[in-house]
């Protein structure tokens, strides 16, 4: 795949597998812009659950300029390599797991870090946060579900459904996202890609990923976060409620909350700039204290 569009400049990019400890492989895509930034914390950033790479190039294009950065794609993505005839896990504990085995593989024991993700992804980063393990820079994260509710018929059918029969039901999926959860007047491209994301998931996996998850909740889960928090909200997007967001701020001792317009905001250069301003910030407060 050309990654052109993703960054700027030298930045060379290269893609690999990556082990975990329990047999799964990840797909790693690395871009490296050189020299040019080896003083500078690396950011390891995880997307949204099925999310597509697509979906970050603004965002990307701001941050692999400036920053080394791994976009990791998670275990519930179609181009993870499962290990054959062993039951893979798929819950919040064990994606929390993956961030520590990716922190030991990519980054060296005396090298800073920052953990940088959406949705799925960012909630699986503030678990890593709460564990006491490798401590990041800090998190940028964007819309973090703090739970995982599906209402009561989906959930009560997704244990019968066969993971052959997901394409037949997809055209459900989509009418639901569509009309109940997703602003399909005011944020149509964001229609458009869940929809995308929706048409190239696993089967196998994302029925297994949303059986895990199934009522997940983070609220008992965050006591003694000490990382420092960028995060992210978005006023139009009802997949990630700006109130519980606003919660879950009030509970994270050092954080920025900023809230955009919408998610095509929160995807966008826009976003990106934020995110490379903040860690900046950071860098020179460092940098100062050390004066």
């Amino acid at each position: 795949m050309d990654y052109s569009e993703y960054t700027s400049g030298n930045t060379k990019v290269s893609e690999y597998m990556v082990p975990m400890t329990d047999g799964v492989s990840l797909k790693i895509i690395d871009f490296n812009p050189g020299k040019s930034v080896s003083e500078k914390p690396s950011v390891i950033f995880i997307a949204g659950w099925i999310s597509l790479i697509n979906g970050w190039q603004g965002v990307l294009k701001e941050l692999t300029a400036e920053y080394r950065t791994y976009y990791i794609e998670s275990r519930e993505k179609q181009s993870s390599i499962l290990p054959e005839k062993v039951k893979v896990s798929f819950t919040m504990e064990r994606i929390k797991e993956d961030i520590n085995n990716l922190v030991d593989k990519l980054i060296p024991e005396n090298e800073k870090f920052v953990l940088a993700g959406s949705s799925l992804g960012a909630s699986a980063i503030l678990e890593f946060s709460a564990s006491g393990k490798r401590k990041p820079e800090c998190a940028i994260l964007v819309g973090p579900n703090e739970e995982f509710r599906f209402p009561k018929f989906i959930g009560a059918i997704i244990p019968l459904i066969h993971p052959a029969m997901y394409f037949a039901v997809r055209p459900f999926i989509k009418w639901y996202l569509r009309n109940f959860r997703l602003d399909k007047k005011k944020e149509r491209a964001q229609v458009e890609k869940y929809e995308k994301t929706i048409n190239l998931a696993d089967p196998y996996k994302l029925k297994a990923n949303a059986l895990a998850l199934k009522n997940y909740s983070i609220w008992n889960r965050i006591q003694g976060i000490a990382t420092p928090c960028l995060i992210f909200g978005a006023t139009t997007d009802k997949l990630h409620s700006t109130e519980n967001m606003k919660r879950l701020v009030e509970l994270i001792p050092e954080v920025q909350y900023i809230e955009l317009a919408g998610n095509t905001d929160t995807h966008s250069e826009k976003a990106g700039r934020i995110m490379v301003d903040y860690l900046g910030q950071r860098e020179y407060r460092n940098f100062s204290s050390r004066v």
